[in-house]
């Protein structure tokens, strides 16, 4: 969780979990972070974060696409990237960015 937000913090988006209540007028970022525990021994030491950044864009934000992708790659993120499309009911764009990462130690 905590990746997440500074992924998001060093792409200046304005990010929630889940969703906006009221979403900013510029483009902006919902995540999805689902987490299992795993571990040797009884011991749960290690996280899987399997994480889903949604990018939604009032037009087509290349300049917020290629940032949120540099930050990805500098950290040696694999992620998948799905085709922009268009939500007709909110009238914005939707570029959804899919990734797993890994956590030793607590949570």
């Amino acid at each position: 969780l905590e990746m997440v937000k500074e992924i998001l913090d060093v792409a200046g988006l304005p990010y929630k979990e889940s969703r906006f209540l009221s979403p900013p007028k510029k483009t902006y970022a919902v995540y999805h972070d689902s987490m299992s525990r795993r571990g040797g021994d009884n011991i749960n030491l290690i996280s899987q974060h399997d994480v889903s950044i949604e990018l939604y864009e009032y037009k087509p934000d290349p300049k917020a696409e290629k940032d949120l992708e540099t930050i990805l790659d500098s950290l040696g993120i694999e992620y998948e990237k799905q085709a922009r499309y268009w939500i007709e009911d909110a009238q914005l764009y939707q570029v959804v960015y899919d990734f797993t990462y890994h956590q030793k130690g607590g949570v």
